[in-house]
């Protein structure tokens, strides 16, 4: 803060915490167009139906005037979903999961666009793949339809 630095403010998953984090910040002085917002989630398989959920009250709260949650959000699909078993472990595992680098950067786009749909604004990636996957994903999403 003392530098003019964006401050991303993490909490757990959890709607009040993550309004409360933003209230303390702001009342420390941080102008309000200077935080971001780290609700934290999880990769798919493991919790993010619960971060999705979360993101979406924290969305809707804000759309009905709540000016602590209308903080764009940040999330981390990259560091949540390279922690996983799934996208770790390349031996030892059932023939049906597949390769395990395919399967691995699988895990990062389908839980970072999981992400993006539940009202993420900025997703930190790790493979460059999962990056150009991602953003194909999002002028899929964007784009208007002919006709």
């Amino acid at each position: 803060m003392a530098n003019g630095h964006i401050v991303i403010p993490r909490t757990p998953m959890d709607v009040n915490l993550a309004k409360q984090l933003n209230i303390l910040i702001s009342d420390m002085g941080q102008p309000l167009e200077r935080i971001l917002m780290d609700p934290t989630t999880a990769a798919v398989g493991y919790g993010i139906e619960y971060g999705f959920s979360v993101m979406e009250r924290l969305r809707l709260a804000a759309l009905q005037g709540d000016n602590m949650t209308q903080f764009p959000m940040i999330v981390t699909p990259g560091f949540e979903a390279w922690k996983t078993k799934e996208s770790k472990v390349g031996e030892g595992v059932p023939a049906a999961w597949g390769n395990w680098t395919e399967r691995a950067i699988n895990w990062e786009t389908l839980t970072a666009v999981t992400l993006l749909e539940s009202g993420a604004d900025v997703v930190v990636l790790r493979h460059p793949e999962s990056v150009k996957r991602v953003k194909a994903a999002i002028q899929e999403l964007v784009a208007v339809p002919a006709g």
